[in-house]
């Protein structure tokens, strides 16, 4: 299960504290403004299961991301679901030269593609396996040094899958950001996601307008706070 504190009442006396707690909404907004800036020429999102089988173009969500990451500073970064990297890159992309020396990004797929564009990348460290099994699990613990700053999850859409990941690797990193696409992309996606937000209340908020994925959808959890 991941671990959450219940949405519960707050009296009087904590109304002060939680008037400087920022939205969810207004960090995913002005994460999108930051991220319609960087240039993200290159990453793009590449082979696809429809009718146009390349896509030679970031998504939008790749400029939230990538806005994410710069806005907020975050420098250590793990995405469940290479596909071709685009979306790996642009949250590199996002990280400020300053912090590159310190940042730690790691990402995992099942499959090992576009080996050529990952070239100009040497910084990302890439895992080819099942995010969810024991041994990639341990090998990524073994990289970070300390908590994630960003879990990044776009991997099998499924509900037991997903669950499972999420689970894993916040209970072992626990992760200041997760953030998570297709949460409207089938019964089991749509489970999934309101199972997170009966959990974790307004620290759960569904980015999906924002970022451009009226239809698959895409969603935030602030887990760290919840977590506290």
């Amino acid at each position: 299960m991941i671990s959450a504190i219940p949405c519960v009442n707050i009296d009087k006396k904590e109304d002060k504290v939680f008037l400087f707690k920022r939205k969810l909404s207004d960090i995913c907004e002005r994460a999108m403004r930051a991220g319609r800036r960087i240039d993200l020429k290159g990453c793009n999102y590449g082979e696809t299961d429809g009718c146009c089988r390349f896509v030679a173009r970031p998504t939008n969500y790749y400029y939230f991301l990538a806005g994410l990451v710069k806005s907020e500073g975050l420098t250590t970064i793990l995405e469940s679901g290479t596909h071709c990297g685009g979306s790996i890159m642009s949250m590199s992309r996002g990280i400020r030269s300053r912090h590159i020396a310190k940042s730690k990004i790691v990402t995992i797929d099942v499959t090992y593609k576009n080996d050529e564009g990952f070239r100009g990348y040497p910084h990302i460290m890439r895992l080819q396996g099942d995010a969810a099994s024991d041994s990639v699990v341990e090998k990524v613990v073994g990289v970070f040094k300390r908590p994630l700053d960003l879990f990044y999850v776009d991997s099998a859409h499924e509900y037991g899958h997903t669950k499972k990941t999420i689970d894993l690797y916040s209970r072992r990193l626990r992760p200041k950001y997760i953030a998570l696409d297709d949460i409207r992309l089938s019964g089991e996606m749509k489970r999934f996601w309101r199972e997170l937000v009966d959990k974790f209340c307004d620290n759960a908020f569904d980015a999906s307008e924002i970022v451009g994925r009226k239809k698959a959808g895409f969603g935030i959890i602030r887990w760290s706070e919840q977590t506290k």
